[in-house]
């Protein structure tokens, strides 16, 4: 699974970045640009002269391919090409509030299916019939498993009132089902948090978006103010999101530390750390499980690694990697791994994940929460 991110443009440890004129140096297929002239121009020939559809080939679409097909060749998930439009979609503001269909996403790195989760109740897709676990077939008539996860949360968001029609795969009864969505502007309840028993707060975290840093402040507010002297941090299936978001809430939880660092290829470092010696100086928990992945086990591993918290549930997802989206000049994009990150200990998780240090399975009944049970029971003793 990858981010998001919800059809709230979440993009789970992206950066923008801008390359420098005169940036970079010369392809491993510099040496090969006269051959792959030849052979394109001989593909193209023979398309011209044998292709049977001729009225139907699009110039621009078969352009677009070459560019899309190169990033493919480097096979590797998290790297694309984005076109001028699948760029601009992408790059709409993730402010929180957008106008989009109300539900979270989630995509199998592996098999690449885009599966629906925790439908708002009172948003668009639950209104449309859409319900958690059912697999997003397509698009406006277009198949999107494989495809970048980013730019399929960015196809379903379009101006309030319009309509997004749908393809849904439902493994109970083994059906496809076409449905129609009515666009609305939907707030992203991105954080959840209650009171629990002895002074004990619990805050689910669904994702790390640029309000999730204010309604974590809230969260956090509001629970202090009720006298909460323990918490719990609810991580699940937190596909990730923003790396600015994260740092922005950790800086809440720690005190001038490191939070994370990067490394890219050259094996330049950069680190972020906290800005003030402010930190929540109470007993806390963080619960995880193999949905949990990149900004998330940024959150985590910093947390663990200082020591602050007991980390209870199952190993992470282990996305320990950076991508950047990186503009061209004639409005296309291009989205590459640039790094890996780091927790403070020196650990990148990447393909390897955090362990807990409370192992602890999920429940078998959907009634109850062996996990939160774990982290309260801890909680209790401290």
């Amino acid at each position: 699974m990858a981010g998001v991110l919800v059809t709230a443009a979440v993009a789970g440890g992206i950066f923008m970045y801008q390359a420098p004129k005169g940036a970079g140096g010369a392809t491993r297929l510099t040496d090969r640009y006269d051959r792959i002239e030849n052979k394109l121009d001989l593909m193209d020939r023979l398309v011209s002269q044998y292709y049977l559809n001729q009225d139907d080939i699009d110039p621009d679409q078969l352009e677009e391919s070459i560019y899309s097909g190169y990033m493919a060749g480097l096979s590797e998930p998290y790297t694309t090409y984005y076109t001028a439009e699948e760029y601009q979609r992408v790059m709409e503001s993730s402010n929180g509030e957008y106008s989009g269909i109300g539900t979270y996403v989630s995509q199998n790195i592996n098999t690449g299916v885009i599966t629906f989760s925790d439908p708002f109740e009172e948003g668009p897709a639950w209104a449309a019939g859409i319900r958690d676990g059912d697999i997003l077939f397509a698009v406006e008539g277009e198949e999107v498993t494989g495809v970048d996860l980013t730019d399929v949360v960015a196809r379903m968001k379009g101006e309030e009132g319009t309509d997004v029609d749908l393809t849904i795969y439902r493994s109970e009864g083994d059906q496809y089902i076409d449905l129609t969505v009515t666009r609305q502007n939907v707030e992203v309840p991105t954080v959840e948090y209650e009171m629990l028993e002895d002074g004990i707060g619990y805050i689910r975290i669904v994702e790390f978006d640029d309000v999730t840093v204010e309604q974590f402040e809230q969260a956090l507010d509001d629970l202090e103010g009720q006298g909460m002297e323990k918490v719990v941090f609810d991580v699940r299936d937190n596909p990730g999101g923003l790396f600015s978001a994260v740092c922005d809430m950790l800086d809440r939880l720690l005190p001038k530390e490191l939070l994370v660092y990067t490394e890219d290829k050259d094996g330049n470092r950069k680190e972020t750390y906290a800005e003030d010696d402010d930190a929540l100086d109470m007993p806390m928990a963080v619960l995880v499980n193999g949905g949990s992945a990149s900004a998330a086990e940024i959150f985590t591993g910093a947390l663990k690694d200082h020591d602050k918290a007991m980390i209870i549930g199952t190993t992470t997802y282990g996305k320990g990697i950076v991508q950047s989206i990186i503009p061209l000049s004639d409005g296309s994009a291009v989205k590459i791994t640039t790094s890996k990150y780091y927790t403070p200990s020196g650990v990148c998780i990447h393909d390897i994940g955090i362990e807990p240090d409370m192992e602890v399975e999920a429940s078998a009944e959907e009634t109850q929460d062996d996990q939160l049970q774990a982290a309260v029971d801890w909680l209790k003793e401290q």
